[in-house]
């Protein structure tokens, strides 16, 4: 998302842009050709954190005077980080505004980390402006009391485009769904599992692919049906082009959201969305026009989902139309351009 953004962003003549980024991360530097960079060394796990985080403030001061003395006036941060408090203060001492990308405004089931969610939170409370990819996120962070409206930037998930959209069949047989991203509790795996054994029992031709990193906690009859296959563990940028390329419908059986680039990945390569109806999935999935919404988070009603789309060419296609519109009106170029357009106009706000 990055990388997509700023090479984006590079081509507003409104805005001169530079890019910092962890040497510990998994940024494609070579994305980054051309743009001028401030790479700080983190970390890359739970021991060089302890150690590095002592030699924090000193590199996050020395990044931040060499953007100060480059003219920079605005430092987005794509999302809250242990070492964000830090950034915020020697910003505000160099006199550089920050704004803040919050992806969740509560922690996702399964996920809490107190002492991460605090510093998260924090940083939120901060920060000059709040950029959220969904209205979700921003009613929720308003509920809480951490932000006020006119701190807020209200975007959406830019479209991801690992691959392009490719000729797919109205009658895809066997029809190819994909789960894929991390495996973790609140994305709810199981009830997809329950819901392929449902369909699959009923004699509904079709096969499920589940892609990414985690643990799969269901049992043993559900991760072993025909027309079933998993691959665990982390799938590299370079492949997930080719694994969105053999499917024909993307599947969230969340149970929480907030919202999702699973979404904006599966969009970027023309797959229509079939989810539950939770969170910011009900703003990325337009019913019937992007994707299918199933009535509630259930293996049942997500089997009826499926089974809408797999069934109907006509309602496929639909969707395959729709899904092209929401491409190209929430591309990565739109939405540099509608960030661009915040940034700027919070900055004449403020004189």
């Amino acid at each position: 998302m990055l990388t997509r953004i700023a090479r984006a962003m590079t081509r507003d003549p409104r805005l001169d842009l530079s890019v910092s980024y962890s040497r510990q991360s998994e940024v494609e530097t070579g994305e980054l050709d051309g743009i001028r960079s401030f790479p700080i060394d983190t970390f890359a796990g739970a021991a060089s954190f302890i150690t590095r985080s002592f030699a924090a403030p000193g590199k996050v001061n020395r990044v931040i005077e060499r953007m100060r003395d480059s003219g920079i006036d605005t430092i987005a941060t794509i999302m809250p980080h242990v070492w964000g408090g830090l950034l915020l203060r020697a910003a505000r001492r160099a006199g550089i505004r920050t704004a803040l990308f919050v992806h969740d405004a509560d922690p996702h089931p399964g996920e809490r980390r107190p002492i991460l969610d605090f510093l998260a939170r924090r940083e939120i409370r901060e920060s000059d402006l709040i950029v959220t990819l969904s209205d979700h996120v921003a009613e929720r962070l308003l509920a809480r009391g951490d932000v006020e409206e006119d701190r807020l930037v209200r975007l959406y998930h830019p479209i991801l485009d690992y691959a392009p959209p490719s000729p797919r069949s109205a009658r895809p047989r066997p029809f190819r769904l994909l789960f894929f991203g991390r495996i973790l509790p609140y994305k709810g795996l199981p009830l997809l599992l329950e819901a392929f054994r449902r369909l699959r029992t009923e004699g509904l031709e079709c096969s499920l692919t589940v892609a990414g990193r985690g643990r799969i906690e269901a049992p043993a009859e559900l991760l072993n049906q025909p027309g079933l296959a998993i691959q665990t563990g982390w799938i590299a940028p370079a492949k997930i082009g080719d694994l969105l390329a053999e499917a024909d419908a993307m599947v969230l059986p969340y149970r929480e959201a907030s919202q999702s680039g699973v979404v904006a990945a599966a969009y970027g390569s023309g797959l229509p969305v079939i989810a539950t109806p939770v969170g910011g999935l009900t703003e990325q999935v337009a019913a019937d026009e992007t994707g299918i919404l199933a009535e509630a988070p259930t293996a049942e009603a997500l089997a009826q989902a499926i089974r809408r789309l797999v069934e109907s060419p006509e309602l496929y296609e639909t969707c395959r139309t729709g899904v092209a519109r929401y491409a190209d009106a929430h591309s990565a170029a739109r939405f540099a351009v509608a960030l661009g357009d915040a940034l700027l106009d919070r900055s004449a706000g403020n004189g």
